[in-house]
C-alpha cells in the first residue's frame, strides 16, 4: 500500500496514533492502580474483620481467666478459712495450766517442789493431781490451808499418808478448777 499523504498529515496521524497508544497506557495503569486499591482495600477489610475477632477471643479468654482466676482464689480462700477454724477450735480447746501452777508454786513453802503433775479435763471441771517434797510437817499444813485458802481450789484433797513422816514428806494432793 502506497501512502500519497503529505507529510504533515503523516506526521499527525503518527502523533494520533502515538497518542491513542500513551492513552490506552495510561488507561492500563489506571485500571491497574484501581484494582490494586480494591485489593489493598478488600485485604485491609480481612485482617480488621479477623484483629477484632482475634480482640473478642482474646478478651473471652480473659475473662475466662478470671474467673477461673478467682474460682480458684475462693477455693483457696475457703480452704484456709477453714484450716484456720480447725486451728482457731484447737487453741479454744486447749486448757492453760501456766495460772494454776503458778498460783501452786506461790503456796509452796520454800525448800519444797514438786515431782509430778497430771490433769484430767471433763466437760465442766479440771481434775489436777500433784506429787512432791516438802522438808516438814509444819510445812504441809501451811500449803494445805493456802491450798484451801484459795477460791479456785474445789474438793482439795491430801490422803492421810501425806502426814505419817514428821519430816522429808512424800505428799500427794488432788483438787478439781471450776
Amino acid at each position: 500500500m502506497i501512502n500519497l499523504l503529505p507529510p504533515e498529515e503523516k506526521k499527525e496521524i503518527l502523533i494520533k496514533k502515538k497518542l491513542k497508544l500513551v492513552l490506552i497506557f495510561e488507561l492500563g495503569i489506571l485500571l491497574f492502580l484501581i484494582s490494586a486499591l480494591f485489593i489493598i482495600f478488600s485485604i485491609a477489610i480481612y485482617l480488621n474483620g479477623e484483629i477484632n475477632s482475634e480482640k473478642i477471643a482474646v478478651v473471652q479468654k480473659e475473662e475466662d481467666i478470671d474467673l477461673t482466676t478467682i474460682a480458684d482464689f475462693q477455693k483457696e480462700t475457703e480452704a484456709l478459712n477453714e484450716k484456720i477454724k480447725n486451728v482457731e477450735s484447737f487453741y479454744n480447746g486447749q486448757t492453760y495450766l501456766t495460772p494454776v501452777l503458778e498460783k501452786v508454786f506461790e503456796k509452796l513453802p520454800s525448800h519444797s517442789y514438786l515431782n509430778n503433775f497430771s490433769f484430767t479435763k471433763s466437760s465442766k471441771t479440771l481434775q489436777i493431781n500433784l506429787s512432791g517434797f516438802i522438808p516438814t510437817r509444819d510445812d504441809l499444813l501451811a500449803f494445805k490451808r493456802n491450798i484451801e485458802s484459795d477460791k479456785d481450789f474445789k474438793n482439795v484433797s491430801f490422803p492421810p499418808g501425806n502426814w505419817v513422816s514428821p519430816t522429808d514428806i512424800e505428799f500427794f494432793l488432788s483438787f478439781e478448777l471450776k
